[in-house]
């Protein structure tokens, strides 16, 4: 497989790290959730040192015990890392961010009103 190619699979395994990570702090739970995605997150870690070896004092490796908040920021800061030498990152066709543009926080009767 191209570098590029596996690089693009490895940064989409490490947002699925995060979301995993963010799910598990979220319901309290699943400690062997958490430890899976620490286990899974070390993986990545260890072929992308491979295939770009000066991350290697970049990123460390997760312990089994880190908390599901911390597994998450590790994964997400190593995928940024990686994902604007992604193919199509360059001409915005790059991931996409499933988050909304605006959030509405509360509903207000005046809301879209202009006066």
């Amino acid at each position: 497989m191209e570098r590029e190619q596996e690089i693009t699979k490895l940064v989409n395994v490490l947002h699925r790290i995060a979301r995993a990570a963010a799910f598990s702090s979220w319901i309290k739970r699943e400690d062997d959730a958490v430890k899976f995605c620490a286990a899974q997150y070390n993986c990545v870690l260890k072929r992308l040192r491979e295939l770009e070896p000066a991350i290697v004092s970049l990123f460390g490796e997760l312990s089994e015990d880190a908390s599901p908040h911390v597994m998450r920021m590790a994964a997400n800061d190593l995928a940024a890392y990686f994902e604007d030498e992604l193919p199509g990152a360059k001409e915005g066709h790059g991931r996409k961010s499933c988050r909304p543009h605006r959030v509405a926080f509360a509903w207000s009767p005046m809301h879209g009103r202009h006066c």
